[in-house]
């Protein structure tokens, strides 16, 4: 089928009240080597919804756009990272304004990504990275914001040593002993994400003793650092690392996941 016969489906399915989801899988079922993307059903749903009534492109003045801006690059890896099928005529179509060069060159150059299998997929997953980076540091500033005296009292992190769900009632009696003022209050809990960390079991354990996991980058992203760094630091050095978490996170938003301080080695959360 042309994309215009598809969008004349997608107009009818909507008229017959069908909802998004349910318009995307007819087409699925009926067209299932040529159907179109979530992305483009997702637009053009919407483009009814405003009372659209041709099913034909809008008329472009002007050539495409051949430089990539950054709102461009976002909304190609948006829409890849929604369906990692989408074609390239697809991803043209839905942004309009770039030719299907620029669109190669997006997906191949700043997104890093090649086809593997009909599907788009990260080469070396730096775009990835770099937003997952992001978001957790996002998520940690904004626990850390509502109360920052707070978040270091309750603030607990742990090494490479693995802590399975059997040792983790030890664990936990010797925390209440330790810091007596959590008694009442959510542990905010940082470890790795290796899978015994997320096992079933132990997951098990943080829900029964009322511990809060913040989230935490996955290990391809840690810089490799010796332990012998570390040896013979007193608490203070770490202590004082604690309390530039804030500005580290600050500082990795702003740069958009990249790394904070190259050259600096108390780099334990990124």
């Amino acid at each position: 089928m042309k994309k215009n016969e598809f969008r004349a489906v997608i107009k009818h399915l909507r008229m017959k009240g069908l909802t998004l989801k349910e318009i995307k899988a007819e087409l699925d079922n009926i067209h299932s080597t040529s159907e179109p993307a979530f992305e483009t059903v997702y637009n053009w749903v919407n483009e009814f919804k405003r009372s659209r009534t041709s099913t034909c492109d809008a008329p472009y003045l002007g050539r495409p756009i051949e430089a990539a801006t950054s709102e461009i690059i976002d909304k190609v890896h948006d829409i890849v990272l929604t369906d990692r099928r989408v074609k390239v005529r697809e991803l043209v179509e839905v942004c309009i304004v770039i030719s299907h060069g620029t669109v190669i060159s997006i997906l191949h150059e700043q997104l890093g990504m090649k086809k593997l299998s009909a599907r788009w997929m990260p080469r070396l997953l730096t775009v990835d990275h770099k937003r997952d980076r992001v978001t957790i540091s996002k998520q940690c500033l904004e626990i850390f914001q509502r109360n920052p005296d707070e978040f270091l009292r309750r603030f607990i992190t742990v090494d490479e040593t693995w802590i399975y769900a059997a040792l983790l009632d030890r664990f936990n009696n010797i925390l209440k002993k330790k810091r007596p003022h959590l008694a009442k209050k959510k542990v905010l809990f940082h470890q790795d994400n290796v899978r015994v960390y997320t096992c079933p079991a132990l997951m098990a354990k943080f829900n029964e003793f009322r511990y809060e996991l913040l989230p935490f980058t996955t290990r391809e992203q840690l810089i490799a650092e010796t332990e012998t760094y570390f040896e013979g630091m007193n608490k203070s050095y770490y202590s004082d690392g604690l309390k530039k978490l804030k500005n580290c996170w600050i500082k990795c938003i702003e740069l958009k996941g990249d790394y904070v301080e190259k050259k600096m080695y108390f780099t334990m959360f990124f």
